[in-house]
């Protein structure tokens, strides 16, 4: 009995781009640049400056939502053995949820906020480490690691070894690897990059006026600031053996932070100190 081939939407994209343009050596980088600089939304020059990672106490664990039907619990941003916020990327994709956008001038975006059917994507999925970007605390939340797409566009660049994806690792690299960071942070940075692969796409010149950036607040800052500091004073107040209020980031984690191991804690309050100026 024969069966019916079924073809899908986001199959054809992606042949589009593996396949249809293999033929058109003209178009090959040109295109998926073209469709990266017009969609893709960034993260300004001054974030990576001031907090080139964004949430150095969480890291991906795409587990920690459970499965309802093996019985397995949600365990969402309860800490790690190591004392890491477990996250599925819910922290990540709200970051810029309240920025408006900067474009081009006659951009579509320009002046507008990020709506729905964008996906927080990481752009690096295999770096020099043994573990995935998103599962290292320095990359998980590394601000070239981050970019906003599409929600198709963001399963082209899924696609390990993609046109779609080494587009993107190109035009990040260019975008922030020479950019500049405050002192205090140039260590960490350099631990961050030397993970990170050299991009093997060449890409067509642009400018950074080209692309599409979030527009940061005073409050965006403050927010981070004010993150950092609430896991550093919870790590120090179990040490002092004081109790910890009922949130710290988020209930589950306050919960769960006392009963990480002490070298374990002692490690990531030494982590997280790279990242405070003074």
């Amino acid at each position: 009995m024969s069966t019916r081939k079924v073809v899908h939407g986001d199959d054809l994209l992606y042949r589009f781009f593996q396949d249809a343009l293999q033929s058109r050596p003209e178009l090959f980088a040109t295109v998926p640049q073209l469709l990266i600089t017009t969609m893709a939304l960034w993260l300004p020059l001054d974030v990576y400056e001031q907090w080139p990672v964004l949430l150095p106490w969480v890291v991906r664990d795409a587990k920690c939502r459970g499965n309802p039907r093996k019985g397995v619990p949600d365990e969402w941003s309860s800490p790690d053995a190591h004392g890491f916020l477990r996250d599925d990327n819910s922290l990540i994709k709200a970051i810029p949820r309240a920025l408006t956008i900067t474009g081009p001038k006659g951009s579509h975006v320009q002046d507008a906020r990020m709506g729905s059917e964008f996906v927080a994507s990481h752009i690096w999925r295999v770096v020099h480490h043994s573990d995935l970007a998103s599962r290292h605390p320095l990359l998980n939340s590394f601000t070239p690691n981050l970019v906003w797409l599409p929600g198709q566009v963001a399963k082209l660049s899924d696609r390990q070894g993609g046109i779609v994806q080494q587009t993107l690792e190109a035009m990040s690299y260019k975008v922030y690897r020479n950019a500049p960071v405050l002192p205090h942070l140039s260590d960490v940075v350099e631990q961050a990059w030397e993970m990170i692969p050299q991009p093997i796409v060449e890409l067509e010149q642009f400018s950074l006026n080209d692309l599409n950036w979030f527009r940061t607040t005073p409050s965006f800052f403050s927010t981070r600031l004010s993150r950092l500091e609430s896991v550093v004073a919870a790590l120090d107040a179990i040490d002092a053996g004081l109790a910890l209020g009922e949130r710290v980031v988020t209930r589950r984690y306050a919960a769960g932070l006392p009963l990480v191991p002490s070298a374990a804690r002692s490690a990531l309050r030494v982590h997280l100190e790279q990242f405070r100026i003074g």
